[in-house]
């Protein structure tokens, strides 16, 4: 039982008292003290039962019993008009607050309710609620900044105590916002912001308004999470930007090497036209990819991808992919080494394994030095079978970690990158992997580059 009254014989007039008259521990966030009219209000059997109730605090209700402590310890008489819930109903009150040291030395909070029964308006509370539990930042904070009252959200977004210019990811936009909005000006717009999770974007709106306790200029803050319509826009301007540079490299090859034929420059010299028109041919092939990887993308997106399942032994299927991608590793002077031993029998789509391998070969050339060597190497599992492909490139750059799976993600999207592609081939190998019941996923060598497995179970045996 933690219930223990307190023992001060200046509450002994006070429960002669009809006024309710309470006194609150905000670090615990309980009633430690009431006399007999508090007890009443509170529809509690006696003070014991009180005092052991659970009062379920919101973040919001801890956070501004805390603030009100630090307001009446510098002597501040403080009142306003609340509700409270005794067992659930709600009841409209006026309440003042003073301090009140505890036995231990703590401050504590003494509370002298007021019943507004003739003016009590249920839609009064109901707004009040709403705004409470709204699922959006809902804040009020003086004219320089310190935080007067938060919603629920806006304590969860940014904690129980911090000022308005406070949560700008960059202090002086935020004491820029602040003087604006102070001077009479209102604000709208998209900005960075920290939160308890890190660094968010947010739609702000801040006007200026008077306090509807004192009365004083303040201003009123709204505000919701933008950082996934803005990652969307952004990926979406990461798109047009890829897809552009991607189509712009092969489209002028092709043009340049048909042109040199067409205009006679090759003349009569058969290996000059050969390889004009075998430049063309790989960039028509290279265009094809493209196309076939936005294809695929939106199958997948739409769930319409379909896999043609065969019994195939998954050696077979992975030298297949080193055989078609060997021409472009000895164009890079890249030496591909296998460690594949037959007999790995899995029930899979061969085309859809194959363009997972094919897919971790091309980006282990890509950022392979020249001279250096890939390693294709499978092996039996528990679950099935691993297949890895090991280079000797710079890795996974670490602020690229989280996103490397994700559509249109690259380490480098500038147009200005020295290795192509479009960011979607991880994507696509993943999601493949996973619908054949298996896991894709990478880890970076200790001796440098990088090292990117699957794993698909082996073929039921009858």
């Amino acid at each position: 039982m933690r219930f223990s009254p307190l023992a001060d014989s200046r509450l002994e007039i006070l429960n002669l008292l009809d006024l309710p008259v309470w006194i609150t521990d905000p670090d615990a966030v309980r009633i430690v003290w009431a006399n007999r009219a508090a007890v009443a209000l509170w529809r509690a059997e006696d003070v014991r039962e009180l005092v052991n109730r659970d009062l379920a605090p919101s973040p919001t209700i801890r956070a501004t019993l805390q603030q009100l402590r630090e307001r009446v310890q510098t002597g501040e008489r403080f009142g306003s008009e609340r509700t409270i819930y005794p067992k659930g109903e709600a009841v409209r009150v006026h309440m003042s607050f003073k301090a009140f040291p505890l036995p231990d030395g703590r401050g504590g909070l003494l509370v002298e309710a007021t019943p507004i029964r003739d003016a009590f308006d249920p839609e009064v509370v109901r707004a009040a609620e709403a705004v409470r539990y709204a699922p959006l930042v809902v804040t009020t904070h003086a004219l320089d900044g310190s935080l007067l009252q938060a919603n629920t959200l806006a304590r969860t977004t940014f904690g129980n105590a911090f000022s308005f210019a406070g949560i700008f990811a960059e202090p002086a936009e935020g004491a820029r916002v602040l003087a604006h909005v102070a001077g009479g000006e209102p604000f709208f717009e998209d900005v960075e912001v920290v939160t308890t999770e890190g660094t968010r974007w947010f739609s702000v709106a801040a006007r200026p308004i008077p306090d509807a306790v004192t009365g004083k200029p303040g201003i009123l803050v709204s505000a919701h999470d933008m950082t996934a319509r803005i990652e969307a826009e952004r990926a979406k301007d990461d798109l047009v930007s890829v897809v552009s540079h991607e189509l712009r490299t092969p489209l002028t090859a092709i043009r340049g090497a048909i042109g040199l034929v067409v205009g006679g420059v090759a003349g009569k010299d058969p290996a000059l036209q050969a390889e004009l028109l075998q430049m063309a041919s790989e960039n028509v092939q290279r265009l094809g990819r493209l196309v076939d990887d936005l294809l695929d993308v939106r199958k997948l997106a739409a769930g319409s991808i379909s896999l043609k399942l065969a019994n195939v032994d998954l050696a077979d299927v992975v030298q297949g992919a080193v055989e078609l991608y060997a021409p472009a590793a000895r164009a890079k002077e890249i030496e591909v080494e296998t460690d594949v031993p037959a007999g790995m029998p899995v029930f899979v789509d061969p085309q859809r394994i194959q363009q997972v391998v094919l897919n971790f070969l091309s980006n282990a050339i890509k950022h392979s030095p020249v001279g250096e060597v890939v390693r294709v190497h499978a092996r039996s599992i528990a679950e099935g079978f691993r297949v890895e492909v090991r280079d000797r490139g710079p890795g996974v750059p670490e602020a690229f970690r989280d996103k490397i799976f994700r559509r249109f993600s690259q380490a480098d999207a500038s147009s200005t990158r020295s290795i192509g592609g479009t960011g979607l081939g991880l994507y696509i190998a993943k999601t493949i992997v996973v619908m054949h019941g298996g896991r894709l996923g990478y880890e970076n060598g200790k001796a440098g580059g990088a090292v990117f497995f699957f794993e698909v179970p082996a073929r039921a045996t009858d």
